[in-house]
């Protein structure tokens, strides 16, 4: 199986460079692939002998990040502040995976275009979002959605949600007018779940997409579904999903990263949107690697990257042996292929 199978080249990092300003890379992740199935079959198998000799299983490295392509800076709402945000980053566009969308805290709304090293500014959204709250699905082939039959990139629908009710326009989605022949953001009915008065933000949302039309966003309660073709809502269940997931159109199921182990990648299987489903059942793919006892860890996410290939990215801080105070900041990448028997290939980089 070769790299070029990937519907994605690049994986884009946003990182935070303080004080507002933040930087765009980009990282080839046929770094983080063998060539071939089979090469990767061996490489595991060398892996396992030398962990059970030595105990260890090294993670290699691919040195420094890219350098930056841009700099970027939200806007501001005055020169006191010059800690504004981002709010929610996602990439727009079916068959372009070159344009990355932004929007600020203000509700400030950019395309940025990875080729080009160029932006295009789109409308504002109608009420800004909470980044900690906000959750940013991009649904592709919206054609019924964007009401449009144009023979550009506008077949597609971005859809933002704030699952916290202080804002009067929680939900919204951005999609081709062709009457106006413009992108628009239009509102979306509010969650049902706002209506009850018990209800409490969670602390990070859990959310995925189902049937490539469905997005299922748990409470710390329940569980609801937002049709996008027919903007219903409906209550799914009294349970919780357990992770945030990534849907994947090839498996018709949902993947994701386990809380609960943070280096199990976990599928989600049987998972219904129709009301009174059942939780879905969480099955083990495969371990990650084994983390070293003076790594913690910050942060982690999983990306679809195409053709059942996916990048892992955590993390870590590691605590200097000598000054236990001292912490040094390390990521790690991992690629992972899904084959047919649904076991799981990976090679990890530094």
């Amino acid at each position: 199986m070769s790299c070029q199978k990937l519907s994605r080249q690049s994986l884009h990092l946003v990182l935070n460079e303080g004080r507002g300003l933040f930087s765009l890379r980009h990282m080839d992740v046929s770094k983080l692939f063998y060539p071939s199935t089979a090469e990767a079959l061996e490489a595991e198998a060398r892996a396992k002998k030398k962990k059970k000799k030595n105990g260890t299983n090294k993670i290699g490295s691919i040195g420094r990040l890219p350098t930056p392509s841009i700099h970027y800076q939200p806007y501001t709402w005055s020169a006191s502040n010059p800690y504004s945000s981002l709010c929610a980053l996602a990439l727009f566009g079916e068959r372009s995976k070159n344009k990355i969308l932004c929007t600020d805290m203000a509700g400030h709304t950019s395309v940025y275009n990875t080729e080009l090293r160029s932006f295009m500014r789109m409308p504002d959204l109608n009420s800004p979002k909470r980044y900690n709250s906000c959750v940013a699905v991009s649904i592709p082939g919206a054609s019924a959605h964007a009401m449009s039959n144009f023979d550009i990139d506008t077949d597609h629908s971005l859809y933002i949600m704030n699952i916290d009710p202080t804002y009067w326009c929680s939900s919204e989605v951005l999609a081709y007018d062709p009457v106006e022949e413009c992108w628009c953001w239009g509102p979306l009915p509010q969650p049902p779940f706002f209506q009850d008065r018990e209800y409490k933000i969670p602390l990070k949302p859990r959310f995925t997409v189902v049937d490539s039309t469905k997005i299922c966003v748990s409470t710390t309660t329940a569980t609801y579904s937002f049709d996008t073709a027919t903007r219903d809502w409906n209550k799914v269940g009294d349970w919780v999903l357990p992770f945030k997931a990534e849907y994947v159109p090839e498996l018709g199921h949902c993947l994701g990263i386990s809380d609960g182990g943070p280096f199990d990648l976990c599928l989600l299987d049987n998972l219904s949107t129709a009301a009174g489903s059942s939780p879905p059942v969480v099955r083990h793919v495969g371990m990650e690697f084994e983390l070293p006892e003076n790594w913690s860890q910050v942060y982690r996410d999983l990306v679809n990257l195409g053709s059942l290939r996916f990048c892992i990215v955590n993390g870590y801080t590691i605590e200097n042996e000598l000054y236990e105070c001292d912490f040094n900041p390390v990521t790690v990448f991992t690629g992972v292929e899904l084959y047919e028997c649904q076991q799981a290939v990976n090679r990890g980089s530094e």
